[in-house]
């Protein structure tokens, strides 16, 4: 079998080299004590290690299976406190090894012959570069590009949007930031209509004790109005088909409508955690703050520990109830689409550096919808001090 074609040229080195997917990994000289390796092996988490000599060529390996051919023996002797056996005398003379920046692809087609886990790196010369490739830094490698291990996700109101953490799929960084335009229009009409009602009611907004009515009055206003959009019924088709490609799915119309419209990732749950923890706050500051100091403790660690006990369970049902509506076929449509696209880009990245903290920051979406957020509050106040 062979991953790529050894004739195929790489002209755009789309291919990493073998320093990408490299590990520092010490060598141990010819001359060192056996006696001495369960530590070396210890201390890299290693079983292998690299053999150099004097000059610091590479002439072998050593392993813990070289090392379990004497060791038995040598245990049970009376004499063995003057063992002298050296590194040279059971290390593995025949060893494997590679050239620094030497393409990857001729190395994966011969993957199914590697019968050791250590490949050292060596210059041109033989001499040992302080870094070798070990069979699980290849195996971890090629199985990133089977498929993401993960997806995130955004319903927005150009569509599905999902990443992979380092690619991004669908709606782009426009449908992001209109999401975060949208989710403070929604917020800012929710803010104008209770305004207008307190002011028409004459209630005093300003008393503590009427804090804990007002913020749930307009989380669950802000989740009703949500379900309401066509943003819950994309939100629906988003989670179905990241369900479908992580379950290893056919992206099928059929396969796909079966999939739950709940995601253990989504932000909907963080949602829920954030509001239990600020009702518990806000409770204690309208009602409780004047009571004995350890009742107050025992409320606020008992509010504290049942929400962090019960905020994935209620998450998962708010996502099922409000945040995602079932979905029109166009709407999964849209998702199979989108999640076709991310997998296409997530084959093609040979790349064996993953994406830098900026990057996965980025494609978190996180920065786009604050974006919109302050962009349309911002908006929003010149409008007032000009119009009303």
């Amino acid at each position: 079998m062979k991953l790529f074609d050894n004739n195929e040229d790489d002209p755009l080195g789309i291919y990493p080299s073998i320093d990408d997917i490299s590990v520092e990994m010490p060598a141990v000289s010819e001359h060192c004590a056996v006696t001495r390796l369960p530590d070396l092996f210890h201390a890299v988490s290693s079983d292998t290690l690299p053999v150099i000599d004097v000059q610091g060529k590479i002439i072998g390996i050593v392993s813990e299976y070289d090392l379990a051919r004497v060791v038995p023996d040598l245990s049970i002797n009376e004499y063995s406190y003057q063992c002298d056996i050296k590194v040279h005398d059971i290390m593995t003379k025949e060893v494997w090894t590679e050239q620094k920046n030497t393409n990857i692809k001729e190395l994966f087609n011969k993957i199914n012959n590697m019968h050791t886990r250590v490949i050292p790196i060596v210059d041109k010369d033989n001499y040992y570069t302080g870094n070798s490739i070990t069979r699980t830094s290849i195996i971890t490698y090629l199985t990133r590009l089977i498929k993401p291990n993960s997806l995130g996700g955004l319903a927005t109101p150009l569509g599905v949007y999902i990443t992979d953490g380092k690619h991004q799929a669908g709606a782009g960084n426009l449908g992001l930031f209109l999401t975060g335009i949208s989710l403070g229009v929604m917020l800012i009409v929710i803010e104008q209509v209770f305004g207008f009602a307190f002011k028409y009611f004459d209630i005093n907004t300003t008393n503590a004790a009427i804090f804990p009515v007002i913020f749930m009055l307009q989380i669950s206003v802000f989740i009703l109005f949500l379900r309401l959009t066509p943003l819950a019924k994309i939100h629906a088709a988003e989670h179905q088909t990241i369900n479908a490609i992580e379950k290893g799915l056919p992206l099928t119309l059929e396969t796909v409508k079966l999939q739950p419209r709940e995601h253990v990732r989504c932000g909907t749950n963080l949602m829920v955690l954030f509001i239990g923890l600020q009702l518990v706050i806000l409770t204690y500051v309208g009602y409780l703050n004047k009571i004995e100091p350890f009742l107050q403790f025992i409320y606020l660690f008992g509010g504290f520990m049942l929400v962090f006990a019960h905020w994935r369970r209620l998450g998962m049902w708010t996502q099922k109830y409000f945040t995602t509506v079932k979905a029109p076929d166009s709407y999964i449509l849209n998702g199979i689409k989108v999640g076709e696209e991310i997998i296409h880009k997530h084959k093609e990245d040979l790349q064996a550096k993953p994406a830098s903290f900026l990057r996965k920051l980025w494609c978190m979406s996180i920065i786009q919808i604050i974006s919109g957020f302050i962009f349309i509050q911002w908006l929003f106040g010149i409008l007032s001090k000009h119009i009303f």
